[in-house]
């Protein structure tokens, strides 16, 4: 027999991803430019491939912004669901950024996962994105200057960064209460995982280049 947490664990599943699932990026530059993203630049269904196409910042930060807000909104109701039980909460994450790179609207393709990744990190513990984004800001403005090699690059060193910091650090930046270490380190490397990915193709292009 399935229990009430059981249920409450598949329908948070369901739902993040359908919401992880979402094209924004597509639906956007269908809707003002009736171009299809799937077959424009990189192919990718992110805010960087609709800025590429369109020219246009402002449908880059729109597409980011709305991306972002499925990695909230998905943590927001796994937490009503699942009254804040972690277990939901961190699949909350997983699942909508797995739907966000494979969305089911879009023939399995999808974006990198980078600004929904932005969305769960500012919803569950802050301090992902932070240090991120201090890897990224550095990896691009100091060494290569290259977009794909910076979001490699604080990609994987965000878990090395988690391991070393003190996990009272950790636990008490933490939004969702009783988020351990444990639970969040892993979530953060599911995360990574998913991420590196969509990136297969351009690291496959750099170490081609190289």
């Amino acid at each position: 027999m399935i229990n009430g947490m059981e249920i409450k664990l598949i329908l948070v599943i369901i739902l993040s991803y359908l919401i992880g699932s979402i094209p924004w990026a597509y639906i956007i530059v269908k809707l003002f430019y009736s171009e299809d993203l799937r077959q424009k630049g990189t192919g990718n269904i992110g805010a960087m491939n609709s800025y590429d196409i369109t020219g246009k910042k402002w449908i880059g930060v729109a597409v980011f912004i709305l991306d972002c807000i499925k990695g909230i909104v998905s943590v927001l109701l796994a937490r009503i669901i699942s009254n804040d039980n972690i277990i939901p909460v961190a699949a909350s994450g997983f699942f909508v950024i797995l739907g966000h790179n494979f969305s089911v609207f879009m023939k399995f393709k999808g974006g990198r996962g980078l600004s929904s990744a932005v969305g769960v990190s500012l919803m569950i513990n802050p301090l992902l994105f932070i240090i991120w984004a201090l890897v990224w800001v550095v990896e691009y403005k100091l060494i290569k200057k290259d977009i794909h090699i910076a979001n490699i690059s604080a990609t994987i060193l965000l878990p090395a960064f988690l391991l070393i910091i003190p996990g009272n650090i950790l636990v008490m930046l933490t939004i969702i209460p009783h988020f351990n270490r444990d639970m969040l380190i892993s979530l953060s490397i599911s995360i990574c995982l998913l991420i590196l990915i969509r990136h297969f193709k351009p690291i496959y292009d750099l170490i081609k280049k190289t």
